[in-house]
């Protein structure tokens, strides 16, 4: 079988673990009222908290209607609440609630505990080169983005927060 055929290619493979992890995960957080999508706006706001909602956006490396529709959500669940810029009234702010930053601390378990069970029966070891190999791996795309970016002159994202290992 040719190993860039569609079904084997390691992209797709790595694709399919991340949507099968994303699902589990989801599974294991539907009584937390945390939804697809939400983890990155919680993990982002934990270390951000009071972004702007277009900053949020863009640090997330969606558009913000996305961010919006998601938020409305995560307001009316009590994860997070919108606040005036003290600056600017124009702008609204974001920030964890209570139920959000404790939310927070489920959603890390959970997929920690998704990781331990996906990476079951591999060694130390194996770890260790799989962590090795994703991050040249990442590397390698981040700086294929700089040379897409200069040739359709679209500003790469400079997600100063992009860690591979998050």
């Amino acid at each position: 079988m040719d190993p860039k055929s569609a079904e084997t290619s390691l992209m797709r493979m790595m694709a399919g673990i991340m949507r099968q992890h994303h699902y589990n995960s989801h599974l294991m957080l539907k009584d937390q009222d945390v939804h697809p999508g939400q983890p990155p706006v919680l993990f982002e706001l934990s270390r951000n908290d009071g972004l702007r909602q277009s900053e949020l956006a863009r640090r997330m490396r969606v558009k913000p209607a996305t961010v919006t529709v998601m938020l409305n959500r995560m307001v009316k669940n009590g994860h997070v609440e919108r606040r005036p810029d003290p600056q600017d009234q124009r702008v609204s702010r974001v920030y964890l609630t209570d139920k959000g930053r404790a939310a927070v601390d489920e959603v890390r378990a959970a997929l920690h505990k998704s990781e331990d069970r996906v990476l079951e029966g591999i060694t130390p070891e194996e770890k260790m080169l799989l962590r090795r190999l994703l991050i040249h791996m990442f590397d390698n795309v981040k700086k294929y983005e700089q040379i897409i970016s200069r040739q359709t002159k679209e500003e790469p994202n400079d997600a100063e927060n992009a860690n591979p290992l998050d």
